[in-house]
């Protein structure tokens, strides 16, 4: 049975085109639906159900978009910035059109330190009543947990400072695969001699005290022995896709877009 890792967005906070800018970056993206860039999500899907990772403010567009969808047995909400978490109203609304929570809400997964948060905006969502579509779900830092049918490990990626932002550890066929949309750090114990990292490019060289600079994630991923790394969570970068993906393809990394596939063999 294969899974399909499926990006459903790839921008960092804020979309791509960014609204009143020429840059070549978001010109480009004006004409070209392809190169528009949507907040960062992934869904990982098997024919008998899908564990979707991140909602931010554009699943319901993201979701509706594709023409089938296996039924979301559950949700990780890797942090509560507004660009990875705004979108469980959406997501509650079409589990429960699709039918996806007949018999039970529909886990959510998240740090302890995190659902104060979730539970100030969406709290109606979890309490018992016509408005109930979610249950509250511990995610596990440092542990091996089952979640949605997948295997997923998370870790502390170090990207913020009142909350835990974690990256995830996923056993995907024979491949294991590391997803960091929002990193500051790279553990060896993590990364070393990973399949695929998908790791953050919101800043390529700039430094910043939430995000390691995509220049530095890719080089470390290399001397970590990564075998393949491929760049989500885009930000405002400015150039041309074509020389972003000359820029990216001499350091030796793949470039994500929205609505691209990894297929993995179970």
């Amino acid at each position: 049975m294969a899974t399909t890792l499926r990006f459903l967005g790839t921008s960092a906070a804020t979309p791509v085109p960014q609204v009143g800018c020429a840059c070549p970056q978001c010109a480009e993206a004006r004409g070209d639906r392809q190169l528009r860039r949507s907040r960062a999500a992934v869904l990982l899907e098997r024919p008998d159900g899908a564990l979707l990772i991140d909602a931010g403010p554009d699943i319901h567009r993201q979701l509706a978009l594709l023409p089938s969808i296996p039924p979301i047995k559950a949700a990780i909400i890797t942090h509560t910035h507004s660009d990875h978490y705004l979108g469980l109203d959406d997501l509650g609304a079409i589990a429960q059109q699709a039918g996806w929570i007949a018999d039970h809400p529909l886990p959510i997964y998240a740090t302890a330190d995190n659902w104060p948060r979730i539970e100030t905006t969406f709290g109606h969502l979890f309490r018992a009543g016509m408005f109930l579509r979610m249950e509250a779900r511990a995610l596990q830092i440092d542990a091996d947990q089952l979640i949605g049918g997948f295997q997923v490990r998370p870790f502390d990626a170090c990207h913020t400072i009142d909350i835990t932002t974690a990256m995830l550890e996923l056993k995907l066929g024979a491949k294991r695969v590391i997803y960091a949309s929002d990193v500051k750090i790279m553990p060896r114990a993590v990364f070393a001699q990973a399949d695929i990292a998908i790791i953050n490019g919101t800043f390529y060289q700039r430094e910043h005290p939430a995000h390691m600079p995509l220049i530095k994630g890719i080089r470390t991923c290399k001397r970590l022995g990564v075998d393949r790394i491929i760049v989500t969570h885009v930000g405002h970068l400015q150039w041309s896709n074509a020389e972003l993906w000359a820029r990216l393809s001499e350091q030796g990394a793949d470039l994500a877009y929205d609505g691209a596939t990894l297929v993995f063999d179970e």
